[in-house]
């Protein structure tokens, strides 16, 4: 196992972010914010209008990406964000859209 693959210190949180967040970037936006931050996980838009954001990493690199999901892209609004303590997924390798 390479230190890459040791996942023992990494953390998962599952964000559920509101506000004018759907038709601004947003999804886009936090793939290339979590990729930075080398974290893995997923993006969604919901029907209810916000966005599910899971993210699993280095909980440094977590608590970066919280506080980015706090503002987002320029053309946001952000209102609200719930942060979800969650199990770390250890198959987990890349950040990507869910559509």
């Amino acid at each position: 196992m390479s230190y890459y693959d040791d996942k023992s210190n990494y953390i998962r949180v599952r964000a559920i972010v509101s506000g004018r967040v759907q038709h601004v970037g947003f999804r886009y936006w936090a793939c290339e914010q979590a990729e930075r931050l080398g974290l893995t996980g997923t993006v969604q838009n919901l029907e209810d209008g916000s966005v599910e954001v899971v993210m699993q990493g280095l909980p440094d690199m977590v608590g970066e990406m919280k506080e980015k999901l706090r503002h987002g892209p320029s053309m946001a609004i952000v209102s609200r964000v719930i942060f979800y303590r969650e199990r770390v997924n250890q198959s987990e390798t890349n950040f990507g859209e869910i559509y």
